[in-house]
């Protein structure tokens, strides 16, 4: 009998649709989080901003787990692999907001804002639960660009960016006053963070799949097997993913026709785009570009992640199958 596997890790990716105000926002009655702990934890393509509107719960990022309760705030970069569960017989509800905050804040006001690379330093590897007993100022905040983000009021992305502004201010003051502390909470848990990194920064371009093995300072063998079992799939197949999802996003928001948007993800062959495209979506990228906006969110969602908090049935089961492939509970 082999070895026990660590436990499974999820990619999820979000596409941020809005042009000028980039968000991805998951709220509403579908997001009370179920009390059965998930084996496989998840990372995100961006960072996550999660609010605790009710109840308790526990929330586990690497092998570290946080008790949250109401009015608790969770920030997460891109890369971190966590999960989050309710209090046993309560349902705790939340709402996710998904972000590019380097994006979203520009070059010009994150170099006028205090200690620029301490703050690209939170957007890359915070791994932070903020309290709301020592910190009620992070609820107040997301809350105000949520708020912001669904009404779509005149200025409404000039509101967004400077309440983020102050949001991840007030989180770098809370990083200086507490250094020894969160410095720790700060170093991304997924042995795969150097190679994720560089999938998403060098997406367009053809490299040899070994330069993400040297990046992770393991064997090319060990790192194939290692990406297989902590993401459930290969380098080439992430790769790929990465690619078509990009392109989804500029069908949808630019005038490049399919071939030039083919290239401008890293392929050189349009039929093998179109192949890879219908693969992984469902459709063919002329279709996909002519659907309704409704229509997109569902194919996206089918394969990127969540539409809603998982019910207990579906973790219960997903469980299952994960410790009988022989991966741990630990």
């Amino acid at each position: 009998m082999g070895r026990p596997r660590k436990a499974m890790v999820e990619y999820r990716t979000y596409e941020m649709t809005g042009r000028n105000a980039p968000l991805h926002i998951d709220q509403g009655s579908d997001w009370h989080i179920s009390p059965v702990e998930s084996l496989q934890l998840h990372f995100h393509n961006c960072f996550e901003i999660g609010l605790c509107h009710t109840d308790s719960g526990t929330v586990r990022i690497g092998d570290e787990r946080l008790a949250y309760a109401k009015g608790d705030v969770l920030c997460l970069a891109p890369n971190v692999p966590h999960t989050i569960w309710s209090a046993p017989e309560k349902r705790a509800l939340w709402t996710f907001v998904h972000l590019d905050p380097a994006a979203l804040l520009g070059t010009d006001r994150i170099a006028s804002m205090p200690d620029p690379p301490g703050m690209l330093k939170l957007f890359s590897s915070a791994a932070m639960l903020v309290r709301a007993a020592d910190c009620p100022w992070a609820a107040t905040l997301l809350r105000a660009m949520i708020d912001e983000q669904n009404r779509q009021d005149m200025g409404y992305e000039t509101c967004i960016r400077d309440l983020c502004s102050v949001f991840f201010t007030h989180l770098l003051r809370l990083h200086a006053r507490t250094s020894q502390r969160l410095e720790k909470s700060m170093v991304p848990s997924l042995s795969l963070a150097p190679a994720l990194d560089y999938i998403s920064a060098h997406y367009d371009e053809n490299f040899p799949l070994d330069t993400l093995s040297r990046l992770c300072h393991i064997s090319p063998t060990h790192f194939r097997r290692l990406f297989q079992e902590q993401t459930g799939t290969s380098p080439l197949a992430f790769l790929h993913q990465v690619r078509i999802l990009k392109s989804c996003a500029l069908l949808r928001t630019s005038s490049l026709d399919i071939a030039q948007i083919s290239a401008q993800v890293g392929y050189t062959s349009l039929s093998c785009y179109n192949r890879h495209f219908k693969e992984l979506i469902g459709c063919t990228p002329s279709l996909w570009r002519n659907m309704g906006v409704e229509s997109q969110d569902t194919a996206l969602l089918s394969l990127s992640g969540w539409s809603k908090a998982e019910s207990d049935e579906e973790i219960t089961a997903h469980n299952a199958r994960l410790l009988a492939m022989g991966y741990t509970q630990k």
